[in-house]
């Protein structure tokens, strides 16, 4: 499961609690065509605050939400000033990701922080993808 369309239809037909809001709220602001990566950061984790970031041709969509409210955060026009990827020695997938924007934002992804050991592997995907999409 390594498209946005496919994680999309996983969760449609699974209830994961309040985790399938944000998923709508998504749908509000961007068109699956738009997407090129995604990442679902701590979606299966037992963290208050979930963060699911949209990357398009010209922006990082930051999605945040925790029990007490959620917000959107466009990157517009976004310049990357430094990618970094660390792929890990002992298991094949697991996978962190640093970017650092030129604006001074910076976001770090770490595939077995950010999900469960079901998830790791297809996280590491994801980190994978996101590093294709933006070199």
């Amino acid at each position: 499961m390594n498209s946005y369309h496919d994680f999309k239809r996983e969760m449609g037909s699974i209830s994961y609690g309040g985790y399938t809001k944000i998923l709508s709220n998504i749908q509000k602001y961007v068109t699956d065509d738009e997407v090129r990566a995604f990442y679902p950061k701590n979606f299966f984790t037992d963290s208050a605050e979930v963060e699911f970031f949209i990357f398009t041709e010209k922006s990082i969509i930051r999605f945040r939400q925790n029990a007490r409210a959620s917000d959107v955060m466009y990157y517009k026009n976004f310049q990357v000033e430094t990618l970094r990827i660390i792929k890990s020695n002992s298991r094949q997938e697991e996978r962190q990701l640093e970017i650092k924007l030129r604006s001074g934002e910076s976001f770090f992804f770490d595939s077995k922080a950010d999900s469960n050991h079901h998830w790791e592997d297809t996280y590491g995907k994801y980190i994978e993808n996101i590093f294709i999409v933006l070199k």
